[in-house]
């Protein structure tokens, strides 16, 4: 497992709970049990250009030796299925930041190792993050200290039209997932996605998901800022709902907003007592 260290790695793994009036925020951790993807995402960016996943960047670019036959490929990990349990204190812990665990292409008894061991050690909170959504329900009813959270539909080159079809079928399969909290990471806000939540809510009293993140999107070091309006339409409509807010340190906007679920998961007495590091 990689730690997340301050200030910099994925924030949204340093969860932050409420123990007796006191704030504590957990070490983030990411964990690849399982490791590839075939998902092929792309956005197209404002200046034309065109980015890719940043994991596939990372696998082809960094890390080969751990993604020998690239990066769109399925790699099975058993070696590491333990590591969760070998760390004591409660932690956040994102599965998959170089894989989607629920891909089409992963063994579905597989994918129960990783839920196994994700129940057993109960006190830490998972995160698990896909693009394939209409998988999720099948390993229903996930353990309580699982966040299950859907990504925006990727860019390819479909039009923005396409994304939002995509994205009322993703809303349609989290509906039916049974999971503590649900999240939907929109991440890179590449369109304007506020009207998909709205439509939604003309039929449904509740938006199927506890908590959001959103972020800008980049290409290398070049970040592209969704246009406000998308940004600030979104913000109505979660917080009517109550949902809270995580942005992404890529996303420029004033005020911040690092909002986590309020819900805790975890052993208490762990809790009050742990040091972080």
């Amino acid at each position: 497992m990689n730690k997340q260290k301050l200030p910099h790695g994925i924030e949204w793994t340093r969860v932050q709970k409420c123990v007796d009036g006191t704030t504590i925020t957990l070490p983030g951790y990411t964990w690849n049990p399982t490791g590839g993807c075939f998902h092929g995402c792309t956005w197209q960016m404002p200046d034309g250009s065109t980015t890719e996943c940043y994991a596939k960047t990372v696998a082809e670019r960094l890390a080969t030796s751990s993604y020998d036959q690239g990066f769109e490929h399925h790699y099975w990990r058993p070696d590491a299925l333990k590591q969760p349990l070998k760390l004591k204190d409660p932690a956040g812990i994102f599965v998959g930041s170089m894989a989607d665990l629920f891909g089409h292409w992963v063994p579905a008894e597989q994918i129960q190792q990783v839920i196994d061991v994700m129940k057993q050690a109960d006190w830490h909170t998972f995160q698990t993050l896909s693009k394939y959504p209409m998988r999720l329900p099948e390993f229903n009813p996930f353990p309580q200290n699982v966040w299950v959270g859907v990504s925006l539909p990727a860019g390819h080159m479909m039009k923005a039209e396409g994304a939002a079809r995509a994205l009322k079928a993703y809303l349609r399969h989290m509906e039916q997932v049974e999971a503590s909290i649900r999240f939907m990471s929109i991440e890179p806000l590449w369109f304007d996605a506020a009207s998909v939540f709205e439509e939604w809510l003309e039929t449904h009293d509740r938006l199927p998901f506890e908590w959001v993140i959103i972020g800008a999107a980049s290409n290398g070091r070049t970040i592209f800022q969704p246009k406000q309006e998308w940004v600030q339409s979104l913000l109505e409509i979660f917080d009517k709902q109550c949902i809270p807010v995580f942005f992404k340190g890529n996303l420029k906007w004033n005020p911040w907003r690092e909002e986590f679920p309020s819900n805790l998961v975890g052993i208490p007495s762990q809790l009050a007592t742990m040091k972080i590091a």
